[in-house]
């Protein structure tokens, strides 16, 4: 288990629509490496050469949860490895906000029936990076979720890529992070400075291995670096 410290990114948009910054060449040093050290991170923690399958959630919402997978998932599709993005948060989707795109269609169309997973799947939305948003709000999330057809999805499209992220819903509120866990091969929680409670987390990474879930650990979010102490780029 890591835990793995993410800065606040002060770099100009990636794609039209975002309103929150995403990971760009252009960002500092800090940055850049809080990202790479995660994806190393994450690479050790799951080893072999299967697809490696993590979803990410956090204790309550707010915490800047979804911009810092979407980074991780670029950062690790900067590194060669083709990824897959999933955005499994059916009650409030982020994703498709972010990058400016339609949600539609997405992850509830293609759990529903009405359309194949090839006609979710947006390919190329970065380099190495497809992204299968979350489709029209469903009713049921939590039971569409919990559908043998979740599982096979993702064991079908495990075949076709290095990674597959999936960005799960805060896990103290609904229960659907914990259905998520039980499809992957482990989950990162991530925690935001000044904001995150002690007592939340604890409870978010009970409720984790209450059903079986692997965490991998834990990313602290929206660090303010500290400033008077550098050697060359290192802060």
């Amino acid at each position: 288990m890591f835990f793995q410290k993410t800065e606040k990114l002060k770099s100009p948009e990636l794609m039209t629509g975002s309103k929150r910054k995403l990971l760009i060449k252009n960002d500092n040093f800090a940055v850049r490496e809080a990202y790479k050290t995660l994806r190393t991170n994450v690479r050790f923690c799951l080893q072999g050469d299967s697809c490696k399958r993590i979803c990410i959630t956090s204790a309550m919402s707010g915490e800047g949860k979804s911009i810092t997978f979407l980074n991780l998932a670029i950062s690790i599709a900067e590194a060669g490895q083709k990824v897959l993005l999933i955005d499994a948060d059916l009650r409030r989707p982020a994703l498709a906000r972010l990058t400016g795109k339609m949600a539609i269609p997405g992850l509830s169309n293609v759990l529903a029936g009405l359309v194949r997973p090839e006609e979710a799947i947006r390919r190329e939305v970065y380099p190495n990076l497809d992204i299968i948003f979350s489709g029209d709000i469903p009713p049921n999330p939590s039971e569409l979720l919990g559908t043998d057809t979740f599982r096979g999805l993702i064991e079908e499209l495990s075949g076709q890529y290095e990674y597959i992220l999936i960005d799960a819903p805060p896990v103290n509120v609904v229960s659907d992070a914990c259905i998520i866990a039980n499809c992957v091969d482990g989950v990162l929680v991530l925690v935001r400075q000044g904001r995150s409670r002690k007592d939340y987390v604890k409870q978010a990474v009970n409720n984790l291995q209450l059903t079986g879930a692997k965490v991998l650990g834990f990313v602290l979010n929206g660090v303010e670096l500290e400033t008077g102490t550098k050697y060359g780029y290192y802060n």
